[in-house]
């Protein structure tokens, strides 16, 4: 799969379990880094949502863990948009350890839009434009 956004990550020790390991649940929150400088790239931030009354929402997310990574390794979160609808969107992930040469995880998230009343909307024409725009890989 072609990722066109990419965000490298060093492992902190707060991030591991006590087995030495990258905890479970830590790699949502490398995903919703690398989620959010992208969205930065593109020129959106918190403010372009709040200024919409629109905001994305995660709708189903899903890891599959391949290999572990450790204390020190350099991680790149890679992803890629799979599908935009008219009132959601999905990414693709990878992880990929640059340290061991290894996939650490492949993730899915699927994304939905609320107004500032929790009803659901179309996805603001703005962030569809800026995120569908042709992108330079990095």
């Amino acid at each position: 799969m072609d990722y066109p956004f990419q965000h490298r990550i060093k492992v902190r020790s707060h991030d591991l379990d006590s087995f030495g390991h990258v905890n479970n649940a830590v790699y949502f929150n490398y995903l919703e880094e690398a989620r959010c400088e992208y969205l930065e790239q593109r020129g959106l931030s918190f403010n372009s949502f709040h200024e919409w009354g629109a905001f994305a929402f995660v709708v189903a997310a899903e890891i599959r863990y391949k290999s572990p990574a450790k204390y020190g390794h350099i991680l790149n979160i890679r992803g890629a948009f799979s599908v935009m609808r008219r009132t959601s969107f999905a990414l693709n992930y990878e992880i990929f350890n640059e340290t061991s040469g290894r996939v650490c995880a492949l993730a899915n998230m699927t994304f939905g839009f609320v107004d500032r009343n929790e009803k659901i909307i179309a996805i603001p024409k703005d962030f569809r434009e800026k995120m569908t725009a042709p992108v330079e890989k990095r």
